[in-house]
């Protein structure tokens, strides 16, 4: 016990690093065990993770060196090089815009525009039901969240990436409708069976 509780001291200062926030918070030394073993069922290969990585840097700097594409508010979900542009835009004419920057990347699969349009855009994402769903979804059994991206905007959540059933899919569907502050979720989770 007490070697346990030497190496929780040591792993500590890089709990904050490594875990989701709500979980550190918790317990740091559950958060890096967990954040280790959700890593290792993460369905892509390395290769995969490396080029959702590249597919989402791109994005990001496209829409920054795009003169005509406003991105603050924007958000690209990328797993498995299906992606979704979430937040939110001030309208139709740059959301649109948005979505012919991104598109630009072939090694995109697939591509769904769930920005939403809002004439006030100063509001800020909504991080703390972000991070409910983080520690929801970490939590709970029988959800491989690794595999999964989401997006809060004002309470409307966009959930993407992989399950490996349709009971896990509707397992993470159910858990994030049940939150506090989620006002609507919209999925494009797909299921695929681990390999």
């Amino acid at each position: 016990m007490n070697a346990l509780r030497g190496i929780a001291t040591i792993l500590l200062p890089f709990a904050a690093f490594f875990a989701p926030p709500a979980l550190a918070a918790i317990d740091p030394l559950t958060s890096l065990v967990s954040k280790a073993v959700s890593t290792t069922l993460d369905m892509r290969t390395k290769a995969e993770v490396a080029t959702d990585a590249e597919i989402a840097a791109g994005a990001s700097k496209a829409l920054l060196d795009d003169k005509k594409a406003e991105w603050e508010g924007v958000s690209l979900l990328v797993f498995a090089q299906h992606a979704v542009i979430a937040g939110f835009v001030k309208d139709e004419a740059t959301k649109k815009r948005v979505q012919e920057v991104v598109v630009r990347d072939k090694r995109i699969h697939s591509l769904k525009n769930e920005l939403r349009v809002a004439a006030d855009t100063s509001f800020v994402g909504a991080t703390v039901v972000e991070e409910k769903i983080n520690a929801t979804l970490t939590v709970t059994k029988g959800i491989s969240s690794v595999n999964m991206r989401w997006k809060s905007v004002a309470g409307h959540v966009v959930l993407m990436g992989v399950a490996q059933s349709a009971a896990e899919s509707a397992l993470a569907q159910s858990k994030i409708r049940a939150l506090d502050g989620v006002k609507s979720l919209k999925s494009h989770l797909r299921i695929v069976a681990k390999k």
